[in-house]
């Protein structure tokens, strides 16, 4: 097929202008109906030779053929007359370059001649330097470890309530949302818990746990921070302590004594029998 392909591609100029035998005519177009490419190209060279003779049948007025064949001998006139300065100029600037590289070398031959002739021939004997002693080596003292960053103090925290058990399963339920704070939980044995929050965080927790009970930290230490900055914490939950009036409304009754029974009448003396006289 490639074959076929470049043989149509060749003939094509042939057989657009009818300058092929009534065979190869028939091979032609039986292979111009099959292939797409060499169709489209034939249509292309088609289309070129339709143009050109479209352009032929065209009569310009007339004078315009005269005026085109002056202006191209005008152009013409004036590239000569613009680029001959340019060759002259080029031809100048080589011929000095030239110049200055052959002449340079003798130039520098002849003074080098007369700083030899005017030198000072002296006699004397040339006394031997001393050799420079080789600096003592300097000391360099080994670089200081870096000292490690000191660890922030975790900030601390009191949550005083009243009803530790309910308090201990708000703040587990509301600790148990969040991403970090989800494995740390409050306990009838855990009252401490520790952990790492960025201020506004924090911030938030106080706020979500602030019904469970009062909450004290030093709020002048926790203003210097950004609320970007991670914060370390130690929470720890106490149980307030009962006024003494409630103890003593709490406190059960005491038994009442029992009556003291009334005093038994004294007994009467005992006197000895009267005898009987008879």
């Amino acid at each position: 097929m490639k074959k076929e392909c470049a043989h149509t591609r060749k003939a094509l100029p042939k057989y657009l202008h009818g300058h092929l035998f009534k065979l190869e005519q028939i091979r032609i177009e039986r292979h111009l109906r099959s292939c797409v490419v060499c169709h489209s190209q034939y249509q292309a060279l088609k289309r070129s030779a339709e143009t050109k003779q479209f352009l032929r049948d065209i009569t310009p007025p007339e004078g315009v053929v005269q005026r085109m064949k002056e202006s191209v001998s005008g152009l013409a006139k004036l590239k000569k007359v613009l680029y001959r300065p340019l060759w002259l100029a080029g031809i100048v600037v080589v011929a000095v370059v030239i110049y200055h590289y052959a002449t340079l070398p003798r130039q520098l031959d002849v003074e080098l001649d007369n700083i030899v002739k005017t030198a000072p021939t002296s006699t004397a004997p040339v006394t031997p330097v001393p050799p420079t002693p080789a600096p003592a080596p300097v000391e360099v003292a080994p670089p200081r470890a870096l000292e490690p960053a000191k660890a922030m103090e975790p900030l601390p925290v009191t949550i005083t309530t009243e009803n530790d058990k309910a308090a201990i399963r708000r703040i587990n339920e509301i600790m148990r949302g969040h991403g970090q704070l989800r494995k740390l939980r409050f306990s009838d044995t855990v009252r401490e818990i520790s952990g790492s929050l960025t201020a506004k965080e924090l911030l938030t927790f106080f706020n979500r746990i602030e019904p469970a009970g009062k909450i004290s930290y030093s709020r002048k230490r926790f203003e210097s921070f950004p609320s970007a900055q991670t914060i370390p914490f130690v929470m720890k939950m106490i149980v307030a302590p009962t006024a003494p009036e409630q103890k003593a409304s709490s406190a059960k009754p005491a038994p009442k004594p029992a009556e003291a029974s009334a005093p038994a009448p004294p007994a009467p003396p005992l006197t000895a029998p009267t005898p009987t006289v008879r």
